[in-house]
């Protein structure tokens, strides 16, 4: 189910914590689906009863890597991780800095974080959620930007 608004998604957080269920989080674009996002998303399943995908914004994304980025705009790549099996909620963030988003996930205040290695860092740190690092299996192979450049390759 896509939730586009924020305190709608605090009240399901709420609802299920209330009943012992684990809920987690990742953060992230999802731009272009491959065999990592669906590895991923099962090992979250693994750890959380609910998982919750927070599509990165279209303006963030850009900030973050460029005016190329992301190929499909946030609605869309909502509704294909919508599609995911072991995605139970997903959420338009449209949070413009890290902050705003940090922010947001304060409010909400979910049990698990899930991060990528790389990204772990202290501004994650907080007393109510656990950071739960998930590799990303085979990175190299199963990136959207070596995705992207492959196609380019291919019609040049």
């Amino acid at each position: 189910m896509i939730i586009s608004n924020k305190k709608k998604l605090k009240q399901i957080i709420d609802r299920n914590q209330k009943q012992n269920k684990k809920v987690l989080i990742k953060k992230g674009v999802f731009d272009i689906i491959h065999p990592g996002h669906i590895y991923s998303i099962r090992q979250f399943k693994k750890f959380a009863d609910i998982v919750i995908i927070f599509i990165q914004s279209s303006s963030l994304t850009k900030k973050e890597k460029g005016e190329k980025k992301p190929i499909n705009n946030s609605k869309q790549r909502a509704k294909v991780v919508d599609g995911i099996k072991n995605v139970d909620y997903v959420y338009m963030d449209k949070s413009k800095s890290m902050e705003e988003s940090l922010s947001l996930l304060e409010y909400l205040k979910p049990d698990i974080i899930a991060i990528v290695k790389k990204r772990k860092t202290k501004k994650y740190d907080r007393p109510y959620w656990e950071l739960k690092e998930f590799p990303d299996k085979n990175k190299q192979i199963f990136s959207t930007s070596n995705i992207i450049n492959k196609i380019i390759k291919k019609i040049s």
